[in-house]
């Protein structure tokens, strides 16, 4: 929820890089005024050009601290900062601010990256107002340190209501699920993106969250949002020194279950949600620091390592959810079943023949094998035989349109495969077929 002065109804990309344009075309204009008229030099024209911009932009962020003030909640005696620690609380966040909105963010898009062997449960990254997803240089590395799959959302329009950003949310929160096969994610949201995550969860439940993680997000609002421009800054407002009416009506759609699932990670020095208490959320998990200003949550070290302790106390990879392995030579069909097991709750592998398919299996763990028998090479019946070898206790199913072939009776005569499903088959009776296989798998287990 950074520069609450902007409100247009546009992307934050797109935004950015106007005001970005507005700044060089300031530099050039009094680089050369100071030049033609002034008598510089060129190259100390063009410095003072860069400083008067840089020094606006030092009195826009310092702005921030004194506005907060105005509003802010008392520091407990531990958090209290001397001189000096002040004098670092406003260099990070300044350069923090600097970096994000005229660097990472006009050049950033929406991404998702997916480990092929994922630790731990896969990550949404939800940014604040005014942001998009360059907020995430700094965290998206160590998700990729610790093999942990993770999408991130851009938010638009910057000035659109909350809840008009749930349909994207939910699409964003389906796609990950599908593309891990994880049944449940984790949502790290920065400032105005827990209030997104939140408003999600009272349109479509908790039934896919593992955990909620946010930063320095209004959970009661914030005093500074009576600056900010569009629908969802007054959604973030505090009328009267209270949460505002939608923030109320938010809360009330809360039972204690999904609270639990909440941890609130925030500052009592932050710059624009102020009152800084306004981060604490009942019945949630509150982790209170100090001299870290709004922006910097995002990249200030102890921060970070907070995130991702939050991230590593979630379900181990030993509790990771079953593989599925589908086999198929054919690149449409193959993209078919895909399609068809998707957001089941199973990590889905995939292979395009018998030889790579057996290559999965002697690097991964897989519950259920789905393998067309007619392959050129290694039919389906050998790759479920060699696959009884290395998975012995592994459901194997044979899918084939060859129902009177030798070597698939064969294979299910001597437990190679488990069973058969003809082609075409009909998606609710491949469904029924497998839930019924990794069912079986569990008992037996």
């Amino acid at each position: 929820m950074h520069d609450m002065s902007t409100g247009a109804r546009m992307s934050a990309r797109r935004m950015l890089r106007w005001i970005l344009a507005l700044q060089l075309a300031s530099v050039a204009a009094i680089a050369f005024a100071s030049w033609r008229w002034g008598g510089l030099p060129p190259w100390a024209a063009l410095a003072l050009g860069l400083a008067c911009v840089v020094l606006v932009r030092l009195v826009i962020n310092m702005n921030n601290f004194v506005l907060a003030a105005c509003f802010a909640s008392p520091t407990p005696g531990e958090f209290r900062l001397s001189p000096r620690q002040r004098l670092r609380l406003l260099a990070e966040e300044f350069r923090s601010s600097m970096l994000t909105t005229s660097w990472f963010m006009p050049r950033t898009h929406a991404c998702r990256h997916i480990e092929p062997d994922a630790q731990g449960v896969p990550v949404l990254l939800v940014h604040g107002y005014g942001c998009n997803s360059g907020y995430w240089r700094y965290l998206i590395p160590r998700l990729e340190r610790n093999f942990i799959s993770y999408a991130s959302i851009d938010l638009e329009p910057v000035g659109g209501p909350i809840d008009g950003y749930v349909p994207a949310f939910q699409r964003a929160v389906e796609d990950l699920c599908a593309a891990t096969g994880a049944p449940r994610i984790a949502i790290v949201a920065h400032s105005m993106g827990g209030l997104v995550a939140r408003a999600w969860m009272r349109a479509h439940g908790s039934g896919r969250v593992a955990r909620v993680i946010t930063l320095g997000s209004p959970h009661h609002g914030t005093g500074l949002a009576q600056f900010g421009l569009g629908a969802n800054a007054a959604q973030m407002r505090r009328v009267h020194g209270a949460a505002c009416g939608w923030l109320c009506e938010l809360a009330a759609s809360e039972d204690a279950e999904r609270r639990a699932l909440i941890t609130s990670i925030f500052s009592h020095h932050d710059n624009i949600v102020s009152p800084q208490t306004s981060s604490v959320l009942e019945g949630a998990r509150n982790i209170a620091l100090g001299g870290v200003g709004h922006v910097a949550l995002g990249c200030n070290a102890g921060v970070l390592d907070t995130v991702m302790e939050e991230l590593g106390a979630l379900a181990p990879a030993s509790a990771a959810p079953p593989a599925l392995l589908l086999v198929d030579d054919d690149a449409f069909m193959l993209e078919l079943l895909r399609d068809t097991v998707a957001g089941q709750g199973w990590r889905v592998l995939s292979a395009a023949s018998g030889a790579e398919a057996q290559a999965v299996l002697e690097r991964e763990s897989v519950a259920v094998i789905l393998s067309d028998h007619l392959m050129p090479g290694m039919s389906g019946a050998d790759l479920l035989a060699q696959a009884r070898r290395l998975h012995p206790d592994s459901v194997r199913i044979l899918l084939s349109a060859a129902g009177d072939d030798a070597a698939l009776r064969a294979a299910l005569e001597r437990g190679d495969a488990d069973a058969y499903l003809a082609k075409p088959w009909r998606a609710d009776a491949l469904l029924a077929l497998l839930h019924e296989a990794f069912a079986g798998r569990a008992r037996a287990v």
